[in-house]
């Protein structure tokens, strides 16, 4: 049980960067990519952004298994529409950098 308690320490320390490393590559890969992109190019550029969206996710699920069960509940507590305000807002941010803003 303590090294999983060390390997969650180390994570928590970790995580925090490479998300948001992870999400800032993101965003430049989508703004640069909407500024060039053509019709060939839509459908891979679409698959890199879902690939891309899916590295985060797994990033903060990570996170959140190391934070302990007490944020696994917390996570677990939240309503539909706490889900659906958080789901509403990654889809405005992948929008924004889409457009370039």
């Amino acid at each position: 049980m303590e090294e999983l308690d060390t390997v969650r320490a180390e994570l928590l320390q970790s995580l925090p960067g490479d998300i948001s490393r992870a999400r800032n590559a993101y965003r430049r890969m989508a703004q640069a990519a909407a500024l060039k992109m053509d019709a060939k190019s839509f459908a891979a550029h679409q698959t890199a952004c879902k690939a891309g969206l899916s590295h985060l996710e797994g990033l903060i699920k990570l996170l959140r298994w190391a934070s302990g069960p007490d944020a696994a509940e917390s996570d677990k507590a939240k309503s539909p529409a706490m889900e659906e305000a958080e789901i509403r807002k990654l889809i405005a941010e992948a929008r924004g950098a889409l457009a370039g803003s």
